[in-house]
């Protein structure tokens, strides 16, 4: 009787009734995919693991800044402000890395939320993480293409609905800060550019760096990031391999005993490669830093292995 019911109903309104889409609130939506991302550098973390999925072997983040005054009241409630509450908050951070320029394809899937990476080897490749850009940035840029002929996306509001414009992007506008080490720059650069939202604190570059370091550890093609505040080099990490090696996965001794290493979980949904293709690697991270964000300060270096 029940599924009768449905079915009258559901072809009696076929007949006659009237059909209207469904619509998300984009603004809302994003927000709580934000939510899942919640961790202090996520938008970095995700913008790392991309641009390794681009097999990008070097990332620069680019930061700009300026000096917020921080009021002090006085004692007649009038607000006074003094060059020793002076605090750098950012302003605008350019993420770019010199992987793969964007195809059609990466176009495509960028305008999309959750679509993703078909690749079942890449990790993000531009899905919900992405809008990670989101948490600092009101309408992020995008640059990316071969060299000299890049195009752009910007992403704007139209009250609660996400748009996007494509378009060329202007002659140069990749390399507008690729020029920070005064030498030809011949990379295809796929460039993030993001005005905060709100202007923020300069993180604490230690933290930041040690941040950024164990990201780094874990990526099979990056091997290199770079951190710039006001057009100065402030952090360098380079990663090296030093060693790496095959691990022969223990089998079985019989085919009747099941005494080797479990390669996968019961139900099948995680497993490890076979034999050959656990491979151990131990890298050297080499981390610079300068003591302070004056041009003129020195810069420290520092290395560890790690496996």
């Amino acid at each position: 009787m029940a599924s009768s019911a449905y079915a009258n109903v559901r072809a009696a309104i076929a007949d006659e009734g009237s059909d209207a889409r469904v619509e998300v609130n984009q603004r809302a939506l994003i927000d709580k995919i934000l939510a899942r991302y919640a961790s202090a550098g996520a938008v970095y973390r995700e913008l790392l693991q991309n641009s390794n999925d681009a097999e990008a072997t070097t990332a620069e983040i680019i930061i700009t800044t300026s000096a917020n005054k921080e009021n002090d009241t006085g004692g007649d409630g009038s607000s006074t402000a003094t060059s020793g509450s002076s605090k750098e908050v950012v302003t605008q951070v350019i993420y770019r890395n010199n992987g793969l320029p964007f195809r059609p394809q990466d176009w495509a899937r960028l305008r999309k939320i959750a679509e993703g990476n078909p690749d079942e080897t890449k990790v993000g490749a531009f899905g919900v993480g992405a809008y990670t850009m989101f948490s600092i940035c009101e309408e992020p840029l995008v640059v990316s293409g071969t060299k000299g002929s890049e195009e752009a996306m910007a992403f704007f509001w139209k009250g609660d609905g996400l748009w996007t414009k494509t378009g060329k992007a202007p002659e140069g506008i990749v390399n507008m800060s690729a020029s920070l080490t005064g030498t030809l720059d011949n990379d295809h650069w796929t460039s993030f550019i993001l005005p905060s939202r709100d202007p923020y604190p300069l993180p604490d570059l230690v933290e930041f760096g040690q941040f950024l370091t164990a990201s780094l550890t874990f990526t099979q093609c990056l091997r290199s990031v770079r951190v710039y505040v006001n057009n100065t080099l402030q952090m360098n990490i380079e990663k090296s391999i030093l060693e790496s090696h095959t691990i022969e996965t223990p089998r079985a001794s019989s085919w009747w005993k099941n005494d080797g290493a479990a390669t996968s979980s019961s139900t099948g949904m995680f497993a490890f490669g076979r034999g050959s293709d656990l491979i151990q690697t131990s890298v050297q991270m080499t981390v610079s830093l300068r003591r302070g964000l004056s041009p003129t300060s020195d810069m420290e270096t520092s290395a560890v292995r790690a496996r």
